[in-house]
């Protein structure tokens, strides 16, 4: 059966989330936390720092679930918590430097394998497929939220 480019981007892009999967359990393993506290970790990178109910609707977990995931990233020295200087009822979870070096350091590898990639590719194509990538990504984004809809 031959398929149509929408089944054919999809199914390789589960491919390649399989494949991330993978690498994220190992380097998880490594850090002798669980995939998702390393996912967690990389959202504290990448968004700064959250609350436990913005973790949690990130992650599709319950608070309660990520207050223990939380102590797991501290205990580990991955990340804090500390008081919202905004809101003192409320605690953010804050990326701790070190941790977050030792994590991401065991990608360093895959960095530089990536790069040695896109560089043997012509800027504005590389800048176009990340591009693209953010659009698929936005793409299940959604398509998830409307599979959760329907519970």
């Amino acid at each position: 059966m031959v398929e149509d480019l929408g089944q054919t981007l999809t199914h390789e892009l589960m491919d390649l989330s399989a494949a991330v999967d993978l690498i994220a359990q190992a380097a998880a393993a490594k850090l002798g936390v669980h995939q998702t506290d390393l996912i967690c970790l990389h959202l504290l990178v990448r968004n700064g720092p959250m609350s436990a109910g913005e973790v949690a609707a990130a992650l599709g977990l319950t608070t309660a679930a990520i207050s223990t995931m939380a102590g797991r990233l501290e205990a580990g020295g991955f990340a804090r918590r500390e008081m919202d200087p905004h809101d003192r009822r409320r605690v953010l979870l804050h990326a701790s430097p070190e941790g977050t070096q030792q994590a991401y350091g065991l990608f360093a590898g895959l960095y530089d394998a990536v790069g040695e990639v896109a560089a043997q590719q012509e800027e504005r194509d590389v800048v176009r497929l990340i591009e693209l990538l953010r659009s698929y990504r936005q793409l299940v984004s959604d398509h998830t939220a409307a599979l959760r809809e329907r519970d």
